[in-house]
């Protein structure tokens, strides 16, 4: 099956502004998570741990929520620290690629056409190799990110306990 070009360029641009928007993303859970980090130690530090089911409590849910907090915390890193992205080539290799095509079609003394469309389809063929590859990554990403906002949930709620 053969794509049109337009679809595929579509495709591989959806993918890279998708990169830059989970990218984005990443920035309101790690400040919640700062400000949630700096209410569980204020917390801990002015608690009077002075023993009896209170202080149980209260340390069963700072155990639980340092946990998820490092658990989000993990999560937000994966999500952010891997991305690796494929890139189309450069347009001037991309147009020296294309003119040493040429050169072999001499060579083998075939038409130039026929030469030209097999260059179009190498070339398709690296654009979606690129954009699978990219959306696969964008996949993996935005399932760390999913993960890393329900755990964000979890402190929220074991801190509003600890409260």
């Amino acid at each position: 099956m053969k794509f049109d070009a337009g679809f595929l360029k579509d495709r591989y641009d959806y993918e890279l502004r998708r990169r830059e928007e989970l990218t984005t993303a990443l920035t309101l859970p790690v400040g919640v998570l700062t400000v949630l980090g700096g209410a569980m130690a204020a917390m801990a530090r002015s608690f009077s741990y002075e023993g009896g089911s209170v202080t149980w409590a209260f340390g069963a849910f700072l155990i639980l929520s340092v946990l998820a907090f490092g658990m989000c915390l993990l999560l937000l890193a994966r999500a952010y620290h891997p991305q690796t992205y494929i890139y189309l080539p450069l347009l001037a290799a991309i147009k020296q690629s294309e003119e040493e095509f040429l050169k072999f079609s001499n060579v083998i003394a075939h038409e130039g056409a026929e030469v030209l469309d097999e260059f179009d389809s190498q070339l398709d063929e690296h654009v979606i190799s690129a954009a699978d590859h990219n959306t696969r990554n964008n996949e993996r990403r935005s399932a760390q990110l999913h993960l890393a906002r329900i755990a964000l949930f979890a402190v929220l709620i074991l801190t509003a306990l600890m409260g």
